[in-house]
């Protein structure tokens, strides 16, 4: 199944759109296009137009705010249990921050274990400004999950194409600067933009914060990888003026190039394939959670429920069908089986369980031929040639147990050689084929000697 991934990068004056199609792995790109508006809340109506219809279920848009709009913090915790840390972080954001955090709403990174404890990135941001950015979107029908923080949001999304340096988000509206190690935001600067400032400024301006943010990293300067609308070729020209190692991003998606004034947009679609485990923000939590996606299919899963009622009631009516068939089948024929056992065995009591009662008259009739059988000597044969064994034996029999092929003999005797001798005595008989002495061990007292033979019948032999 295609999910199309959506990033919706709101700027001052432009609302740029970036729509990618992820199928069985592979990424391509649908579309990407901008918008200039006055307000961006006057141009989402017109998001269903460029994509042409509805919004599908398994859509997922992605949006973010500048990174002006939050405090940021880096907290570290003495345990590493998530609702722990999520039930202190407030407490522990409040004491690190120099406003009072009533009118505003606190989210957290996925915390990373340190030792026994652990450290995450928490942010601040006013829940008037966080209302006023999900409104339009909640009133329009438009199912925002991801609204995350600049730049956090774009290096999420562009971890993969990065570097490890400085990434300069050249916005209309601002310029952050972010610290990137590991495809990660170490640290970031912001410099917000109030009226348009000449390239030449504007590359001074970002080098020198560029040096500050980068100093303690790595003292002779950090590559820059530049990207968003104010990113221009000219911007890089100004900046390769005043250091080394600037480049005008841009990546690759399935053979489709994405120059440096979309990545914004592009960055959200990919955040947009949220996993649960980036280092980055969601602000669409508690309150704000997005509530309208299920209620839109509401009316699609009952018709999916009434029509699997339908077919569990049909598949159960012909089941029962086939049950009662197969039912009559077995009574008539355990009609037949009981018609038979009395024909076979008149005398025999009252059917209850024919199958089983038969199995036990044969098995009882194949017994008493195996023990009876003419070609092998009968129990008054065996029991004989057992009484005639010699006078000077001592031999006490305590047992002696037939079946079809074998004769078992246990009893006691005075001494080890009284065994042998009457084993030996019994394999000179012609009923038997083999004699072996099972068992032979001293009892108790020291005065008795307890023994097991085993007897294997053989043909006839002689007369009774």
């Amino acid at each position: 199944m295609t999910k199309r991934l959506i990033g919706i990068d709101i700027d001052r004056k432009t609302l740029r759109l970036a729509v990618l199609a992820r199928d069985q792995g592979t990424l391509s790109v649908v579309l990407v296009l901008e918008i200039l508006h006055e307000e961006a809340t006057d141009q989402l109506p017109r998001l269903r137009d460029f994509l042409n219809g509805d919004f599908h279920f398994a859509d997922r848009l992605a949006a973010c705010l500048p990174s002006s709009a939050a405090l940021v913090r880096r907290l570290t915790f003495p345990f590493c249990d998530r609702r722990k840390i999520a039930a202190a972080l407030s407490f522990e954001l409040a004491g690190q921050l120099p406003v009072a955090l009533d009118d505003y709403t606190t989210v957290m990174q996925p915390p990373v274990r340190k030792g026994e404890g652990a450290s995450t990135v928490a942010a601040a941001v006013k829940t008037t400004l966080l209302a006023e950015t999900i409104a339009p979107f909640d009133a329009q029908g438009i199912p925002l999950h991801i609204l995350d923080l600049a730049p956090y949001a774009y290096v999420a999304g562009l971890k993969d194409f990065l570097a490890d340096g400085i990434l300069v988000c050249a916005m209309e509206q601002e310029i952050c600067l972010a610290l990137i190690r590991s495809g990660e935001v170490i640290d970031y600067l912001q410099l917000p933009l109030g009226v348009s400032i000449p390239v030449a400024d504007l590359a001074r301006v970002i080098h020198r914060q560029a040096t500050v943010l980068g100093r303690a990293q790595q003292p002779g300067g950090m590559p820059l990888q530049l990207m968003g609308p104010l990113a221009t070729p000219e911007l890089v020209a100004a900046l390769n003026m005043l250091r080394e190692q600037v480049e005008l991003l841009a990546i690759d998606i399935n053979g489709q190039t994405i120059a440096a004034p979309f990545l914004p947009a592009v960055a959200l679609a990919l955040r947009a394939a949220d996993t649960g485990k980036e280092q980055a923000f969601n602000l669409r939590q508690g309150v704000f959670a997005l509530k309208g996606e299920w209620a839109g299919l509401r009316k699609t899963l009952i018709m999916a429920a009434c029509l699997a009622g339908l077919t569990l009631i049909t598949v159960g009516a012909s089941m029962g069908l086939r049950y009662y068939d197969k039912q009559h089948q077995v009574t008539l024929l355990e009609q037949q089986m009981a018609a038979l056992y009395r024909e076979s065995f008149p005398n025999a009591t009252k059917a209850v369980d024919v199958p089983l009662q038969m199995k036990s008259a044969i098995r009882q009739l194949q017994e008493e031929a195996g023990i009876i059988s003419l070609d092998q000597p009968s129990s008054l044969q065996v029991l004989r040639t057992l009484s005639e064994l010699p006078k000077s034996l001592s031999v006490d029999m305590d047992e002696v147990t037939m079946e079809r092929n074998e004769v078992r003999v246990s009893g006691q005797t005075s001494t080890f050689e009284e065994v042998n001798s009457m084993a030996e005595t019994l394999r000179r008989s012609p009923y038997f084929e083999k004699v072996e002495v099972s068992e032979s061990k001293m009892g108790l007292d020291g005065k008795q000697v307890s023994y097991r033979l085993r007897m294997t019948l053989g043909g006839k032999g002689g007369a009774s």
